[in-house]
């Protein structure tokens, strides 16, 4: 089969995603392209993170017209004469549909919004309620949506009212082989590291993270921010004395991910957050908000922590960083729901048979 992905979010789970597909499917000898934007914060490296039989085209779907972007994407589509179109995120999914209508009549398309955007929560409903229009108006275009979890499976179901299908994340097998851990043994060293991974942006709500680093001001604790973004809720980190180290190297976020005590998600929604799951495998215990996305992921006090406040943060922190056996019993649960319900086989046979089923 001759498969085209679309993505424009070119960073952290989007992107994780993205090559997970693509490489399993150039490895089993279909013929893969990505089309893709990049962002300032898409990795240097990127033709490095794909098999070498994935072909990347690059198109830019942001800052130009939207008449020449939809025109433009239009006609990389109609070049490739894909059967399969998998779109990745909201824009890109919005923008891959709407520029094929009439066209490609023989392809099968699949929509994976990656969290889509009327599951935002910093919005009105007025805004809210055009989102859903958008993508009402992207339906033209007949397509399969591919949810994430089943929080996003529920609110595109509710809205929308159309064909979605539940194909949960799941974790790149490379994570587990290039960062092996090991659970048992106590993490002995002078300092306590809180650690989370993400652009800083609302979504992510890095104005929670400094409130819960402010009240759990311990000595020899230090909170950690890997990634980059807003300039205004940067400050607001440093202020309440977080480390942000700005984007760092996939491979190196990930030993800082691996070395630290805790991972703390304040995320206001997700779709389904790699990031969690990733630090689930890397043996780092996870604490996070109740958002949907990240309560699609764990189980409190079984495979994480759940939070819906600062203070509730704060006293699961408290237990995690004081009670090792607690700690560990959780890093070890956490480590066998990855290897069990997030494994890459699992969530590459999902999505072939999905294709299959469609093209039949």
């Amino acid at each position: 089969m001759k498969i085209v992905h679309v993505v424009e979010s070119t960073a952290t789970g989007t992107l994780s995603v993205v090559c997970m597909i693509s490489n399993r499917l150039a490895n089993e000898g279909h013929e893969v392209y990505v089309v893709f934007s990049r962002r300032s914060e898409t990795p240097d490296n990127l033709a490095s993170l794909f098999h070498p039989n994935v072909q990347l085209r690059q198109f830019q779907m942001k800052g130009r017209s939207v008449a020449r972007i939809l025109f433009g994407l239009r006609r990389e589509l109609e070049n490739l004469r894909p059967d399969i179109v998998h779109l990745h995120s909201s824009f890109a999914g919005f923008l891959g549909r709407l520029s094929t209508i009439s066209c490609l009549k023989s392809a099968k398309f699949f929509y994976s919004p990656h969290c889509i955007s009327f599951m935002r929560s910093d919005v009105s409903w007025l805004k809210k309620t055009g989102f859903i229009g958008l993508e009402a108006l992207a339906c033209l275009r007949r397509c399969t949506y591919v949810a994430c979890s089943e929080s996003e499976r529920a609110i595109v179901k509710r809205y929308l009212r159309t064909q979605v299908v539940l194909v949960e994340n799941a974790l790149d097998k490379h994570v587990a082989t290039d960062h092996p851990v090991a659970l048992t043994r106590a993490r002995a060293r002078p300092a306590t590291c809180v650690v989370t991974v993400g652009g800083i942006r609302r979504q992510k709500n890095p104005e929670l993270f400094a409130e819960i680093a402010r009240l759990f001001n311990r000595q020899g604790v230090e909170f950690v921010w890997i990634g980059d973004g807003d300039e205004a809720s940067k400050k607001v980190l440093c202020e309440a004395n977080v480390t942000v180290t700005g984007w760092l190297s996939r491979s190196v976020a990930m030993e800082m991910v691996k070395r630290a005590d805790v991972y703390l998600s304040t995320s206001s929604w997700e779709g389904m957050p790699i990031s969690i799951i990733e630090a689930m495998a890397l043996g780092t215990p996870v604490i996070a908000s109740g958002c949907p996305g990240n309560v699609d992921v764990l189980r409190h006090a079984q495979t994480g922590m759940i939070f819906n406040s600062a203070k509730e943060a704060v006293a699961s922190l408290t237990r995690m960083t004081g009670d090792e056996d607690f700690r560990i019993a959780i890093a070890q649960s956490a480590h066998d729901e990855v290897c069990k319900r997030f494994s890459e086989d699992r969530f590459f046979d999902d999505v072939t048979a999905l294709y299959e089923t469609q093209m039949t």
